[in-house]
């Protein structure tokens, strides 16, 4: 018996009468029937009859199963045999016996688990029994909270008042290698001196907690099986009203997953998937250190713009896959070239048929290194010219090499982008003269770029209104649905005719027209999503917001004003950010977004895994959304490199609990191989539909009975 039936016990060993008797056991938190040696019933206390399961006839004292609405199952009828029971428990040896856990239902079967305490007491002389009923629902809660604490993956702990870990659960048992024993004797300052190694100062982190009720940071775990790995670490202070310490809770999360995820992200995000080389992201940072260096000892260096010739006769022949095995081939050609060369050099792949080589000279004599780089030149040019055995057939291939030698001069300001376009502008000028041949940039080839004045000047007077539409593309849910849309910005120029939004955008970004652009599309969509959310509620409409519009210094008092003007509802909006947004001043970025979060909107990171996305920063940012780039998607089946990518991605995303998108959907392949990884992916592409005007889109999916998305 528990020490308070015992007290109730002791005292009615005392010679009383029935009604002091009565009064002891009315105190008593337990349900408690005083029964003769026949098990006839003396008195009941008033517990038992507050709970509302106690009946008995007025005119009989026996005891019948049917006083006791007790069961053996919660939700099955099968009745306790109390009488069975309790002579069983009479016949065996013992004066205490206790029941198993059992159900006392009420009339209005509510169900409240207990267990039966029965005790041989000698009460006024004559021998009684004590039957009493303890109450379980604290204990099934607990315990229904240490199981849905060990359910989680989270390693996770709670203390006493003192600080004492009481409550760890199995996944921080396992992270930190120690027994649930062992963390009872430590508090949980104990185990942070033990085994945590902080990036902050001791005492800072306690006058956080302390002071603010709350910290967390990413940690290093030191287990007691000598092994380490970085998580995130949170503890919470709980206080009563009167600011006394409860309990201290901590969350303990192993990033070793997320970091893994992350470190495959990087990796495949700087080396081309196809033939392995460095990609053009890893070159341009290349580049701006090749051009420091140069300040720094007046150092020559050289870009190689190679562009293969015939590809496209090729693809279109054989397919795409023959222009890859190409690819391959004269990848690995040049590569084994190059490495028997003393030259200092870095071969990468650019975007679809091009090359690249980043080349280093050992001279700084000008003259010098312009006939070393025209000599180099044509050695990459008889390397790759010839024909190339591939599966599909015997083909022929050359290359046309533009180079630009830089430093370039003290006159003209530039940087890794102008090296790439300078030399781009040289290879299109070895191809305008047939090909197979090199050709070396001189600054006469900036005046060939005229012709971007002319669509700067043509955007400078462009009439928003009357030459710009915005059209729209669905973003579906694993059934097909539309449940939100991307805006896409149309120019329809009076003497350019339509201009591709490719063409367009980089030379807006550059001249900052984007900021009068971006204005307008962001006004024209949040109009367009309030009407739209007439008939359909929940509908989400997209927006880009460019880099340069992002990092205008009055960019969110213009969306506060936007919201008040157009009375959107900011929570339907969803602003896709690129990942290039956090290069430039991070801090004011992640206070922007945070600031728009605040407003309602929800922030997804565009084309992510192609630029420099960092877990710091998904740690960090409050973003709703990941958007897989297309660049992953089109030869996903066919390419392992991408699909360990998406599934990088995916994996990322999941940790962190966000929405997914994926872009550039072209086939039924690709849908079911993305559903089968994320059931609640959102798909976007023209499998379903090419971007349309607002009112072709508002009658094919906006209209109630239109919501559901095909392929186009």
């Amino acid at each position: 018996m528990t020490i308070h039936s015992q007290s109730i016990e002791n005292r009615l060993q005392q010679t009383l009468s029935f009604e002091d008797a009565l009064k002891i056991l009315n105190h008593s938190e337990k349900g408690v029937v005083l029964l003769s040696e026949k098990f006839e019933v003396v008195m009941v206390n008033q517990t038992l009859e507050r709970y509302g399961c106690f009946h008995r006839e007025a005119d009989t004292n026996t005891l019948t199963s049917d006083m006791f609405r007790l069961y053996e199952e919660k939700r099955k009828g099968l009745r306790f045999p109390l009488l069975e029971w309790l002579t069983s428990c009479a016949n065996a040896d013992g004066d205490n016996h206790v029941s198993p856990q059992l159900w006392l239902k009420s009339p209005s079967n509510n169900s409240l688990p207990v267990t039966l305490h029965l005790g041989r007491i000698d009460f006024n002389n004559r021998l009684y029994w004590l039957l009493s009923l303890s109450d379980k629902s604290w204990e099934r809660r607990a315990d229904a909270q240490q199981k849905l604490m060990n359910a989680n993956h989270t390693g996770q702990f709670i203390t006493s008042s003192s600080g004492f870990i009481t409550h760890p659960n199995d996944a921080f048992l396992n992270l930190t290698g120690l027994d649930a024993s062992t963390l009872s004797s430590l508090t949980y300052i104990d185990w942070l001196k033990k085994q945590v190694s902080l990036q902050m100062p001791f005492d800072k982190v306690m006058s956080t907690l302390l002071s603010q009720h709350h910290w967390a940071g990413e940690v290093e775990i030191f287990t007691e099986t000598d092994e380490q790995f970085k998580a995130q670490l949170s503890i919470s202070m709980l206080v009563d009203p009167k600011n006394n310490i409860e309990h201290f809770i901590g969350l303990l999360q192993d990033l070793t997953e997320q970091e893994e995820a992350q470190a495959t992200i990087e990796k495949l995000s700087y080396y081309d998937r196809l033939t392995g080389l460095a990609n053009k992201s890893l070159l341009h940072d290349l580049i701006e250190s090749a051009i420091t260096q140069a300040e720094v000892n007046q150092s020559q260096h050289a870009l190689l713009y190679i562009g293969l010739d015939g590809v496209k006769i090729i693809n279109d022949t054989f397919g795409h896959r023959a222009g890859d095995d190409l690819l391959i081939q004269v990848a690995e050609k040049v590569s084994q070239k190059l490495s028997q060369l003393p030259h200092d050099t870095t071969l990468a792949r650019l975007d679809g048929s091009n090359f690249a080589i980043l080349y280093h000279s050992n001279n700084q004599d000008r003259q010098t290194v312009k006939e070393e780089v025209e000599r180099f030149s044509e050695e990459m040019i008889d390397a790759i010219h010839g024909r190339y055995q591939l599966p599909q057939g015997s083909v022929h291939t050359s290359a046309s090499i533009g180079s630009c030698i830089f430093p370039i001069s003290e006159e003209l300001d530039y940087a890794a982008d102008q090296i790439l376009s300078f030399a781009d502008m040289a290879m299109f000028e070895a191809k305008k003269q047939g090909g197979n041949q090199a050709f070396l940039f001189d600054t006469s080839l900036i005046e060939k770029a005229q012709k971007r004045l002319e669509l700067i000047e043509a955007l400078n007077h462009s009439e928003m209104d009357e030459e710009f539409q915005i059209f729209f593309q669905p973003q579906v849910d694993g059934n097909g649905n539309a449940v939100s849309a991307e805006t896409l910005i149309r120019w329809f120029h009076p003497v350019l005719g339509a201009v591709s939004p490719s063409k367009f955008i980089p030379v807006a970004e550059e001249g900052r027209q984007i900021i009068k652009i971006g204005l307008w599309v962001l006004h024209k969509a949040f109009l367009q999503i309030k009407a739209w959310n007439k008939n359909r509620p929940d509908f989400r409409i997209a927006v880009n917001i460019s880099p340069v519009q992002f990092h205008e210094q009055s960019f969110i008092e213009i969306i506060i004003g936007l919201v008040k003007f157009t009375q959107v509802n900011p929570r339907n909006v969803t602003l896709e950010l690129t990942e290039g947004v956090l290069i430039k001043n991070a801090k004011l970025a992640m206070q922007k977004i945070q600031h728009l979060v605040s407003l309602g909107f929800e922030i997804s990171i565009d084309d992510f895994g192609t630029g420099y996305s960092s877990l710091s920063y998904l740690q960090k940012l409050p973003i709703h959304e990941l958007k897989i780039d297309q660049s992953f998607i089109h030869h996903l089946r066919e390419n392992p490199d991408d699909e360990a990518i998406v599934n990088s991605i995916i994996q990322l995303a999941q940790s962190k609990n966000l929405k997914l998108v994926a872009e550039g959907i072209e086939t039924q392949q690709q849908v079911d191989s993305l559903i089968s990884k994320k059931e609640d992916i959102m798909l976007q592409g023209y499998f379903f539909s090419q971007p349309i005007p607002a009112s072709d889109f508002e009658g094919r999916y906006v209209m109630p009975s239109n919501s559901r998305a095909h392929s186009a």
